[in-house]
């Protein structure tokens, strides 16, 4: 009986933290602000630490994908723009989050444009992909341990596997 009970009660915590993780990310879908530089603290405490463009760069929208942080979570927002303010500086929505709350100290977060980090399947770029994993420069590789593509249909980032992806590491 103890047994039942204390499997419980950890899908019960692992349940909340899930859900937590999600209400915490789900706070920043929608958020609209205007294009900062990196290291700026934007007015919800987010620190924007840069970003780059994806998909089709004269289309309407322009898409991007941003790392910011907050406190010890570091995050990677899926952005679409929302048109240009009066000096010309654009403004973007967030449409998905990818948020990292606990990252070790040897874990490296990329995104798609990342000078450093080029990753390959079947000898073939892999468009729109984000990851993390650790930079094994002995090697000149980046090991993955978890993939995300930023598919601009659903403007969500999805899961991919890590199998079957190769990665390279290069210094900028």
């Amino acid at each position: 009986m103890r047994f039942v009970i204390t499997i419980l009660m950890f899908m019960i915590a692992v349940s909340g933290a899930v859900h937590g993780q999600q209400n915490e990310t789900a706070k920043y879908i929608g958020y609209k602000y205007a294009g900062v530089l990196p290291g700026v603290v934007m007015p919800n405490g987010v620190k924007h630490l840069g970003g780059g463009l994806i998909g089709d760069i004269n289309a309407d929208p322009v898409y991007g994908i941003s790392q910011l942080e907050k406190g010890r979570t570091k995050m990677l927002w899926l952005e679409a723009s929302t048109g240009k303010n009066e000096t010309g500086v654009t403004g973007w929505e967030v449409k998905d989050v990818l948020a990292f709350p606990a990252m070790k100290a040897a874990d490296y977060l990329f995104f798609y444009g990342d000078p450093a980090i080029s990753c390959t399947r079947d000898g073939r770029d892999i468009p729109n992909l984000v990851g993390v994993g650790q930079i094994i420069r002995k090697r000149a590789q980046f090991r993955p341990s978890k993939f995300w593509i930023a598919n601009l249909t659903t403007k969500k980032f999805e899961a991919v596997p890590v199998a079957g992806v190769k990665c390279e590491y290069s210094e900028p």
